[in-house]
């Protein structure tokens, strides 16, 4: 069911990646979020980006989910349908941290007992000036084309699965080091730096600084504020970077993601 869980079309100047000072303008239930204004529950989610870039992340009630055969489930005790609610309500909750804390947002969730009650203690929940409050976004491209053209667009992803989407605004000027396992290198600010994989962990050194990470990671961002160099919190792995959401376009590209 609805509650806590744990998270750990526009002009585009939204870039693939994160995303810094991006402000959420709209966050509220609507009944009648259905093809042309019919009913149909939604809440309605929206994001400017630098640049007065908009996206729109409308979340609707989870009503199905499906198995490993690729049949509808709609039983709420499956263990499918309990997956999909936790999906939704991670990625939900993944939002509302970056303006309450967790203490705060279980604690008001405690009351939630359908989709429409959900939305509405959230909203609650938010401080009256979330709008004028900065978080960060990733956003990566669509896995394929939704039309028989190769234009990709970029999207925020539809689930938290492949890594933090949204966190609070973090202070600094981030930007992307792009780490190659297969060829021992990362590269940051158009120069290649040696990279040392030792089992589950690498480490690279840049100026004076060295970094310890996972050797899954295929993309970290960095920034230097005051005297310290700090890593913000959103990263992908090195599949990530090699999968189609990392592409402008695809070249043989599987129909569909197993991710969706």
């Amino acid at each position: 069911m609805y509650g806590y869980n744990n998270d750990e079309k526009s002009s585009g100047s939204a870039s693939f990646g994160l995303n810094q000072r991006v402000f959420m303008t709209k966050f509220e239930f609507n009944p009648n979020g259905g093809k042309d204004g019919a009913a149909q529950d939604c809440l309605d989610i929206t994001f400017e980006f630098a640049g007065g870039a908009v996206r729109n992340y409308r979340q609707f009630p989870v009503t199905q989910a499906v198995d490993k055969d690729g049949n509808k489930v709609t039983n709420p005790k499956s263990k499918e349908m309990i997956s999909a609610f936790n999906e939704f309500n991670s990625k939900i909750t993944q939002i509302m941290k970056c303006y309450v804390t967790e203490e705060v947002l279980k604690r008001e969730l405690a009351a939630a007992n359908n989709f429409k009650s959900f939305c509405h203690i959230l909203s609650n929940t938010l401080p009256k000036e979330f709008a004028e409050i900065p978080v960060d976004v990733f956003c990566q491209y669509q896995w394929q084309p939704k039309t028989d053209g190769e234009t990709k667009y970029l999207e925020i992803p539809k689930n938290v699965k492949q890594g933090k989407v949204f966190a609070a605004a973090e202070e600094g000027n981030f930007k992307a080091v792009h780490i190659n396992k297969e060829a021992g290198i990362v590269t940051y600010n158009g120069n290649d730096y040696p990279l040392t994989v030792t089992g589950k962990s690498a480490s690279f050194t840049i100026g004076e600084k060295t970094f310890n990470i996972g050797s899954d990671k295929g993309l970290i961002y960095i920034a230097k504020v005051g005297d310290e160099i700090k890593t913000h919190s959103i990263t992908r792995t090195g599949w990530f970077m090699d999968s189609n959401w990392a592409k402008t376009t695809n070249e043989d590209a599987p129909i569909q993601s197993s991710w969706d």
